[in-house]
């Protein structure tokens, strides 16, 4: 099933898309959170710390496959705007090809310079061993995650919200199940984790293959749809290329930020981590608006349809801010109390770090949700210069922050160095925006003028 949304109120188009997509997403993240949570549970601190101490390199790694599988669904998204089903199968069998080239290529590098990644980013030695544990499988495990994604982006582009939350619904309760049997049962370790995601989401990858070649006729693809011309991957990579190096860029700040951390010790890694865990899940609806103006922008920017994308925008500003504001508060107020029933853990010093962590970001939710609303605008209409801007600065200031001011302020300021990031991303994704508002709106100004002198002489004739 498809959803047009180039016409029709854009609050209810956005917020009947947002929501399944924000279920699907809560799901999604569930991967990592069942992790966090028998982990916790089960190996305790020293476990906790072990996958939180690769978290900024798997970021890295496959963030950046994942932000290229989302440029590929914008692309995807302007052609069903242009109703040409050619265009939307030639989209999609490119999106496939580069999407295989760059698993290999990920998968290859990853597993070949594993150990001395966990060395450069000063692993603790007593959980280095677990660490490289959990990174090799989901490293092998790569094409699991990269192909899910680009076939959920898919279903996403052409709006279909609805399919990717039943997926992800029974693929995380898999993923829950397979981690208590690695985990428990096998007694596999932090390994074991990462083999439950892994098989979770070669399962959500096989019901996401199937559902496209029974039920979507728009996908009915020939061996025409396949071959390919060199020029016909230019645009693909134009727009997904870029989003891809923005998540790399903006994880190579999180890489250091990481290396910085676990200079801390475990109980520093393992309190930012459980922090960072429920950081994720509390920001999800904002990112979830994020993502459905993305491909409503898409869309409407494809039907040349300016003026309904900056009401979008509006109105998925609007949402977000309610929801950050009252987000907010009730980290501050409750996050730990949150750790305490979700993970069990009662360390004093791993519930101090998480604290500092959640007075750090939850005072910048609103910052955050600028960025994120205006850089998936941006992303909608194929601009990528100033999320790409802003990434750097992202990265300059997850840099930055911690290497000349952990001396002085310690923990502090690995915790203050995401909003400091934030703010420094923001500022160029606001004055990107205001002025792509102002030439889109002259152009269809003009061609609204242009119409209506046709339509006098017509008349006149």
């Amino acid at each position: 099933m498809t959803k047009d949304m180039t016409a029709g109120s854009p609050v209810k188009l956005l917020v009947l898309f947002a929501v399944p997509m924000l279920i699907g997403n809560i799901f999604q993240q569930l991967y990592s959170l069942a992790d966090t949570i028998i982990i916790g549970r089960t190996l305790g601190v020293d476990g906790l710390a072990a996958i939180g101490s690769v978290g900024g390199v798997l970021f890295f790694i496959h963030g950046f496959g994942i932000g290229v599988t989302s440029g590929l669904g914008i692309v995807i998204a302007q052609r069903f705007g242009t109703k040409n089903e050619e265009r939307i199968r030639k989209s999609i069998t490119i999106s496939v090809w580069i999407t295989l080239f760059m698993t290999v290529l990920i998968t290859i590098l990853s597993v070949w310079l594993a150990e001395d990644i966990l060395l450069f980013m000063d692993t603790p030695a007593e959980i280095r061993k677990e660490a490289e544990a959990y990174f090799l499988v989901l490293m092998w495990g790569s094409v699991a995650i990269m192909v899910f994604n680009l076939l959920s982006n898919i279903l996403r582009s052409l709006g279909d919200s609805k399919l990717p939350l039943v997926i992800l619904v029974i693929s995380s309760l898999l993923n829950v199940v397979l981690d208590y049997v690695f985990i428990v049962w096998f007694s596999m370790g932090v390994a074991g984790a990462a083999l439950a995601t892994v098989a979770a989401q070669l399962f959500a990858s096989f019901l996401c293959f199937v559902y496209i070649r029974k039920k979507m006729a728009i996908l009915s693809f020939s061996r025409e749809d396949w071959r390919m011309q060199p020029g016909e991957f230019s645009l693909p990579l134009k727009i997904s290329l870029p989003i891809g190096l923005q998540a790399s860029i903006i994880s190579i700040g999180l890489i250091v930020l990481q290396k910085s951390l676990n200079g801390f010790g475990p109980e520093a890694v393992g309190g930012y981590a459980i922090a960072q865990k429920l950081d994720i899940m509390a920001t999800l609806p904002i990112a979830s608006i994020g993502i459905a103006m993305a491909t409503f922008a898409a869309q409407n920017y494809g039907a040349g349809l300016y003026s309904r994308i900056w009401a979008g925008a509006r109105i998925s500003l609007l949402l977000s801010f309610g929801y950050s504001m009252v987000l907010g508060a009730v980290l501050l107020l409750f996050g730990t109390d949150l750790i305490r029933l979700l993970f069990d853990q009662n360390d004093p010093a791993v519930l101090a770090y998480a604290h500092t962590y959640f007075v750090a970001t939850a005072s910048f939710y609103l910052v955050l949700t600028t960025l994120i609303i205006l850089r998936y605008t941006l992303q909608g209409v194929g601009d990528n210069a100033a999320p790409t801007f802003g990434g750097v600065m992202e990265m300059v200031a997850r840099v930055i922050v911690p290497l000349s001011l952990s001396g002085l302020l310690g923990y502090q300021a690995v915790a203050f160095a995401n909003p400091v990031a934030w703010v420094g991303a923001a500022v160029p994704m606001m004055y990107a925006y205001r002025q792509l508002k102002r030439k889109l709106t002259l152009l269809e100004e003009n061609r609204s003028k242009e119409a209506e002198s046709e339509r006098s002489v017509e008349l006149s004739d």
